[in-house]
């Protein structure tokens, strides 16, 4: 059975509101997939910053995208942008207010002297941004435009900034809606698998790809035991393990259904795969969510993982990947469960 593309055994549930009282959000996936994999939104954020361009008249228009460390830019018009450090960015302190961030001379304000984009090429003096968020609230980043000379904005070009917002994040909500999983808030199945075979025929020749199942051990018994509520409570942590290894690891995560998961890695190294997958595994069971029908007595996983070089006649098997990682995950199950087994 190659679980990345058949569906007999991957069960359908209800998606619920995951903002449990006291439960921590799961983070989110969304500032990966706006990085990496969706060129639908990418042609979104052109065309706004086109027309922010245009209606400004600023030198510099662009999107930025704001993970916890890194300014990323994308869509510039005017000039290519470099990677800015988060904490010596502008946007940092644009999406602090929910209000339009309007700075009309930088060299004016001892608040931007750290700032790179500010003491470096393209000397930026005039800055105006809005921030953008997921439909979750999280927020992505921001609608900027900059100059280097000073500036102000009237009433009507302050106004294009709102508008440019609300049709940026409705799209966002639109795209969103069919490319996360509303439980877990990894990317759902479509859409992993669509990102599994565009990186897969995207690769180059030579490069390693390993294709990883995980499956929650005893899922069923879980459901039986604490009920459905706690059953979707106990999958968004896990999934919080998936996508802290993603984060760290160029790894594409996302939920296939029911309890079972799928992760792509990007130029995998056969120790280093396994020691990530034994961290992963590690991960949750230092949850210590309590399982009183599995005995081990706390929630772990199985995980199969394979490798396959990129090369003309493995660049169409990514299915042939997964099929044998899979193969992988059931010796996992069959020796005793929460293990990593390698095919």
């Amino acid at each position: 059975m190659q679980v990345a593309y058949s569906n007999d055994r991957l069960s359908s549930r209800m998606a619920v509101d995951p903002s449990i009282a006291g439960e921590p959000e799961v983070e989110s996936s969304v500032i990966e997939w706006l990085l990496h994999d969706d060129q639908v939104m990418r042609e979104c954020f052109t065309h706004a910053a086109e027309i922010l361009k245009s209606v400004t008249g600023a030198a510099i228009t662009a999107i930025t995208l704001l993970d916890e460390e890194h300014q990323h830019y994308r869509a510039e018009v005017g000039m290519a942008m470099p990677l800015v450090t988060r904490a010596r960015s502008l946007a940092d302190y644009a999406v602090r207010d929910a209000d339009l961030f309007v700075i009309e001379d930088a060299h004016d304000d001892a608040r931007f002297g750290e700032c790179m984009l500010v003491q470096r090429h393209p000397f930026v003096r005039f800055y105006a941004a809005i921030a953008l968020r997921a439909p979750n609230g999280e927020i992505v980043g921001a609608l900027c435009a900059m100059d280097p000379s000073p500036g102000r904005l009237n009433e009507g070009q302050r106004g294009v900034f709102y508008h440019l917002r609300a049709m940026i994040e409705n799209d966002l909500k639109m795209r969103t809606a069919t490319a996360i999983d509303p439980l877990t808030q990894l990317y759902n199945r479509r859409f992993l698998l669509e990102s599994i075979a565009r990186r897969w025929k995207e690769a180059r020749d030579g490069d390693v790809m390993g294709s990883v199942v995980v499956d929650v051990d005893w899922f069923k018994q879980y459901n039986d035991t604490y009920g459905h509520q706690a059953g979707d409570h106990c999958l968004r942590k896990v999934a919080s393990v998936m996508q802290a290894a993603a984060d760290g690891d160029g790894i594409i995560a996302g939920r296939m259904g029911g309890e079972e998961f799928g992760l792509l890695v990007l130029h995998a190294e056969p120790a280093a795969l396994q020691g990530t997958l034994e961290t992963l595994r590690q991960g949750v069971v230092d949850l210590a969510i309590e399982h009183r029908a599995s005995p081990l007595g706390v929630v772990t996983v199985s995980v199969g993982g394979a490798m396959t070089r990129i090369n003309e006649s493995s660049r169409a098997a990514h299915r042939d990947g997964f099929a044998s990682a899979d193969r992988a995950l059931y010796r996992s199950k069959h020796a005793g469960r929460n293990l990593v087994t390698m095919a």
